[in-house]
Formats: C-alpha cells, sequence, structure tokens
C-alpha cells in the first residue's frame, strides 16, 4: 500500500510540475508569440514568463500558478489510474479450441449449459446454480475461464438449449441472464470481473467467461447455509468454516506482503 501511494505521489509531483513548468509557460509563450505578430522572438517571450510567474509577482499570479499545478496533479491522477487499469484481452474462437484442447485444469472449467438438462432433456433453472458456483470458485481462487456449451469431455454442445429456454432466446437475452443471476447472487460489483464473450465452433455458439481474482470473499447461499467456494486444480470444493478462515488469512498476509514491498 505504501509503494503504491509512493509510486502515485512520484507522478502528481511529475504531472504538476510539467504542467506549471513546461506546459503552461509554452502555451502562454506561443499565444503572446502570435498575438505580437513575431516581433519578439519565441526564446525572448518564454524568458519573460518564466521572470513574471516564477516567483508571481502578484495574487493573481500565484493563483493562476496554483490553478495550473492543481490540473497537472488531477491530469497525472487519472493518468495513473488509467495505467494501473488491468485491460482484459478477449479469447478468440483459435484460444478457446486450445484451451478445450487442453482440457479442465486449474484455471479452465467446462460446463454443458447453464440451465438445459442434457440426462432429462428439459430445463432445469437449478443447473444455474453449478454455473454460480463454479463462478465462485474461481472468484475465489486464481481466476480463470468458464466455457458453457461444452461438455466434460470437450465435445461442443452449443447453446442453442439454453437459448430456447429464454424469454429472449438469444446470445443477449443468454448474457442478460447470466449478469443477473451473477448480480443477485454475488453483487453488481462482481459483475465488473465476469468478462463474457460468444464464439462459434463447429457451427454451434458457446459461452466463454473470463473471471478475475475478486479482491474480497465471495459466498454462495446453499440451502440456508453461506458456502465458500474455491477451484483448486481441476476441481470447485466447498470449504468448511474453518477451512474458509484459514484460506482467507493466509491470502491476508499473502496480499499484506505484496503491497509492502
Amino acid at each position: 500500500m505504501k509503494k503504491k501511494f509512493k509510486s502515485l505521489f512520484l507522478w502528481q509531483l511529475i504531472g504538476g510540475g510539467f504542467f506549471m513548468f513546461v506546459l503552461a509557460p509554452l502555451l502562454i509563450a506561443t499565444y503572446q508569440y502570435e498575438l505580437s505578430g513575431h516581433e519578439s522572438s519565441f526564446r525572448d517571450i518564454v524568458s519573460h514568463i518564466y521572470q513574471v510567474y516564477f516567483p508571481p509577482e502578484d495574487i493573481g499570479i500565484f493563483f493562476t500558478d496554483l490553478a495550473v499545478l492543481i490540473i497537472g496533479i488531477v491530469f497525472a491522477t487519472l493518468f495513473y489510474r488509467y495505467k494501473k487499469r488491468k485491460w482484459v484481452k478477449m479469447p478468440g474462437a483459435s484460444d478457446i479450441l486450445k484451451l478445450i484442447e487442453k482440457g479442465e485444469n486449474e484455471k479452465v472449467e467446462f460446463k454443458s449449459s447453464l440451465r438445459h438438462d442434457y440426462r432429462q432433456v428439459k430445463t432445469d433453472k437449478n443447473l444455474e446454480h453449478v454455473i454460480l458456483k463454479s463462478i465462485a470458485g474461481f472468484l475465489n481462487g486464481k481466476g480463470g475461464t468458464l466455457l458453457i456449451g461444452v461438455n466434460d469431455f470437450g465435445e461442443i454442445l452449443g447453446l442453442a438449449n439454453d437459448y430456447w429456454s429464454l424469454k429472449k432466446k438469444t446470445k443477449d437475452g443468454f448474457e442478460q441472464r447470466l449478469m443477473l443471476i451473477i448480480s443477485n447472487t454475488f453483487g453488481k460489483d462482481i459483475c465488473s470481473k465476469v468478462h463474457v464473450s460468444f464464439h462459434t465452433i463447429s457451427d454451434k455458439e458457446i459461452c466463454s467467461l473470463f473471471i478475475e481474482r475478486s479482491k474480497r470473499p465471495v459466498y454462495f447461499k446453499e440451502n440456508n447455509h453461506t458456502v465458500f467456494f474455491l477451484r483448486t486444480g481441476n476441481v470447485t470444493n466447498p470449504l468448511s468454516t474453518s477451512e474458509t478462515v484459514e484460506y482467507l488469512e493466509s491470502k491476508r498476509k499473502r496480499n499484506f506482503k505484496f503491497q509492502n514491498r
């Protein structure tokens, strides 16, 4: 955390200094140079501006310097946050095929459908809970990719049956339903951790969820019990209360060490 604030302060210092000592004087000099019809040299105008503005000769110039400094700090802060954002590169169809070929692992899981039961050949909304448990496991673990429309053996089943079970029978309706149950179960903030893509493979459409690791623990409510799911190896497992406490404590310590390096 200290390292983060030091880095931000450095960016603000550089941004404020650049705006006040470089950008603003050059802009003012350019304006005055054009306004004077090039009667004075640009170098002389710049020199005069530095003499007037640093140090400021009156209170008006002081507040001008202060305003420029604040603008520079604001721009530097915004740029720092922009730079620190984690941009997610969504996978293409070729990337998905490679994942399917390698099979399930700690970072990849396959699910046949969102809510279509292939064994009983009918819609079963309870199957949505299976998807939510898998999402919770990735959120609480290291993140990963969940493929919907692919069975355990890597066979492409597609989403046609899921589409027919929805009010809006399209991939937009599928995504809306998916984000709704995620939001209702884990909270709206978690939706930003789940990135949805659709891919056409072998003339069948499947859905990939790229799931980022959550900073806060995510719980799933099952049979009036709050359960903590974690993806370990190629399995998503529920943890007991003591296991959950132990895992979250070790995670907190790891994050603390990382932030204070």
